[in-house]
């Protein structure tokens, strides 16, 4: 018995032995390069992704209005500004009360634990405010946004894991309705991350901002990239802004590749260009995985985001929202404006100006984003974009084209202004209102280029009341009223799509694209001009004709370039550089032409042009020529203003010996005279292009002697 024991023993010992040598072997046979690997596995950090670059907006001369700056920032780690987070503080209550405890106990128990962290995180509210020229109510704003989005992603998690393949479009319908206890037990790693709390502008913020480092591990300082926008105020509603990205911004970015999509902490496009450009601006982010001794193992470079070139001159249009905003050069500079600079040859937009303003570069707080939402004067609203007004006088131009295309008046042929009855139908305000000066008949021919030259109301009233009212609507909307005229260019297969139609944000009037088809007229036809009567009002641009301070400008472009229809253009296209992808000549003669251009050249020069004086004349009244006029410059223009709304309108071309021309339109919500408060604006317009070198010779040396006086006309 003992021996049979005895030899059971020595098999298991000789069983385990063996057993023990084949492992031996095996590991330094088949499995030696699979535990190589899980060696290795440990010794390798989880790979770091380096933040995304976006490309600059630049003017037509290359010059920066939106770029990536580096820039040092205190950051502050999600783990300490949760404990602001409304949610998760209730999330972690909810989560805690089971079993014999209460919710009071329980949360009694969690507010003496937080009680340390809140603490920091209350040091780290007040150290912001002392380092940053900035409101505690900006400090605040900006940790609600960083909970936020991580919040928003927790719960997205949350929901994925147990919803592996259902669809977003479920998520949305019931993502409210997850419980707050159930986000708290995601763990994800940005929540371990840190994010940007405020900038340091100063080489004594970042050495204050270190010192209260070593009390608090949760801050720290990084160089990050800014968005900055070197000019300010300037085109400000046009370029836009950037800030932290939202949900329902990205929905359609979850397929692409894992280093495009975007992150908390990401910014993206918020408004103006920055936002419609948002899948051309921005780029993908790099990585870079390391060993625990710092060996780089691979590196995925970053890819910065393309540049966009505007036709802008930046520094004209500066000086045009300078120059409207200035009460010492505008008496209207309280009023809300907008100008516009088109350089005819191309339709490139010079400058597009909207008055009030606001900073760019600040924008983001809170403050002053709630101050421009609530301004009354809506500086956030681009009101030569996106804002429709009746054109006033500056649509007679495009009624005499009309009329004499359609051969409902003669060159020279005369419509009376002689006074009408009490019992008319409808009389124009010139000949109700005012009997002295005389009706234009009494000074001179009132054919149709001197009644561009007085703006006789009479006259524009009766040749629209002549016109067919599909006729009348189909010139207007060749000429670009009633349209988008502003294209929106965009690079095919764009890397990210977009969550919304990524165009240009522009009014587009009353009128539609049916009107091209040509269809009949009725009185119950669901367009606004259905009555005879209301083709004089747009005879003379009122009424309820409406149009885009744009569209005022691109209609007078196509009388510039001789009938030729070209949109106006704010995106540089290289492979396009003359703008011909829009062109179109319209059907109208050059005799047309010539006698509008008459007409507007009468307005400026000749006595008895609605914007006579404000070329000739001192503020005095005294003889005083314009100084332009001595630098080259043949000026045309057309003056215009409505009362219901009221508003001031001047818009003019001029053109050098050289064949260059610019065009310029300005408009004064508010204002009472386009001769008296929008003329001179314009002509001021003028003399800022000249300077900049669009139009004319140069302006002469200081010290000249030049005499400005001239007998009068």
């Amino acid at each position: 018995m003992y021996h049979l024991r005895l030899k059971i023993f020595i098999g298991l010992c000789i069983s385990a032995l063996l057993v023990t040598v084949g492992r031996l072997l095996m590991l330094q046979t088949t499995g030696v390069e699979q535990a190589r690997q899980k060696i290795a596995d440990l010794q390798i950090l989880d790979p770091v992704q380096q933040p995304t670059i976006r490309g600059k907006i630049l003017d037509r001369k290359n010059r920066p209005l939106a770029q990536d700056t580096p820039t040092f920032f205190l950051q502050i780690n999600y783990q300490l500004t949760k404990y602001r987070d409304r949610r998760w503080r209730e999330g972690v209550i909810s989560y805690r009360t089971r079993g014999d405890k209460t919710r009071q106990e329980v949360e009694q128990e969690c507010y003496e634990d937080w009680a340390e962290p809140m603490a920091k995180l209350n040091s780290a509210i007040d150290l912001s405010n002392m380092l940053a020229d900035i409101s505690q109510e900006d400090v605040l704003s900006e940790i609600d946004e960083i909970n936020d989005q991580i919040w928003k992603l927790a719960r997205r998690v949350w929901w994925r894991r147990r919803n592996s393949t259902a669809s977003w479009d479920d998520y949305y319908a019931i993502r409210d309705t997850i419980a707050p206890k159930d986000i708290v037990t995601v763990d994800l790693r940005e929540m371990y991350q840190s994010y940007p709390l405020i900038e340091l502008k100063t080489e004594e913020d970042r050495l204050r901002a270190e010192i209260e480092l070593v009390d608090n591990s949760e801050l720290d300082i990084k160089t990050l990239a800014k968005r900055d926008y070197p000019h300010g105020h300037a085109a400000c509603q046009l370029i836009g802004w950037v800030g932290p990205h939202h949900e329902a911004e990205v929905l359609q970015f979850e397929d692409a590749e894992y280093l495009r999509k975007y992150i908390p902490g990401d910014l993206i496009g918020k408004a103006g260009l920055e936002r419609i450009y948002e899948p051309v601006l921005r780029g993908r982010r790099g990585e870079v995985q390391k060993d625990i001794e710092g060996n780089v193992l691979q590196r995925t470079p970053p890819q910065y985001g393309k540049d966009i070139r505007l036709t802008l001159d930046i520094e004209l249009q500066r000086a045009i929202e300078e120059l409207l905003a200035d009460p010492l050069r505008n008496n209207s500079a309280h009023k809300p404006s907008a100008a516009v600079v088109l350089e005819p040859e191309t339709n490139d937009i010079l400058a597009i100006a909207s008055t009030p303003t606001f900073d760019l570069n600040t924008v983001r707080l809170s403050s002053n984003y709630n101050r421009i939402h609530t301004d009354p004067n809506k500086p956030i609203i681009n009101r030569a974009l996106e804002k429709i007004y009746p054109p006033g006088s500056t649509t007679k131009p495009l009624i005499l084209v009309a009329g004499l295309e359609e051969r409902k008046v003669g060159p020279g042929e005369v419509i009376h202004c002689e006074y009408v009855g009490p019992n008319s139908e409808w009389r124009p305000r010139c000949l109700t209102q005012y009997k002295h000066p005389p009706p234009h008949d009494a000074r001179w021919t009132n054919n149709g280029r001197n009644a561009i030259k007085g703006s006789c109301n009479a006259y524009f009233s009766r040749l629209a009341h002549r016109l067919d009212r599909g006729d009348l609507q189909e010139w207007l909307f060749y000429f670009g009223y009633g349209r988008k005229i502003l294209p929106t260019p965009m690079p095919e297969n764009l890397p990210l799509a977009g969550p919304f139609k990524r165009e240009i944000k522009q009014a587009y009037g009353n009128l539609t694209d049916e009107i091209i088809q040509k269809k009949p007229f009725t009185d119950s036809w669901e367009l606004p001009i259905i009555k005879n009567i209301e083709k004089r009002y747009w005879g003379i641009g009122q009424g309820n004709l409406r149009a885009t301070v744009l569209q005022v400008a691109n209609a007078l472009s196509v009388i510039v370039r001789d009938g030729v229809y070209k949109a106006p253009r704010l995106i540089v296209d290289e492979n396009d550089p003359r703008n011909n992808k829009t062109r179109q000549q319209l059907r109208i003669s050059r005799k047309t032409i010539s006698v509008v251009r008459d007409g507007m050249h009468a307005v400026v020069n000749e006595r008895g042009g609605t914007a006579f004086k404000r070329f000739y004349e001192d503020e005095t009244g005294r003889p005083k020529k314009c100084e332009l006029f001595d630098r080259d410059i043949k000026i045309y223009g057309k003056t215009g203003s409505t009362d219901r709304p009221a508003l001031a309108w001047f818009e003019c071309f001029a053109e050098d010996k050289h064949g260059r021309k610019v065009l310029v339109t300005v408009m004064v919500e508010g204002g009472q005279s386009g001769s008296g408060e929008a003329a001179p604006l314009g002509r001021d317009i003028l003399f800022l292009c000249n300077e900049a070198g669009y139009i004319g010779t140069p302006p002469l040396p200081q010290g000249t002697n030049d005499s400005n006086s001239v007998e009068r006309q």
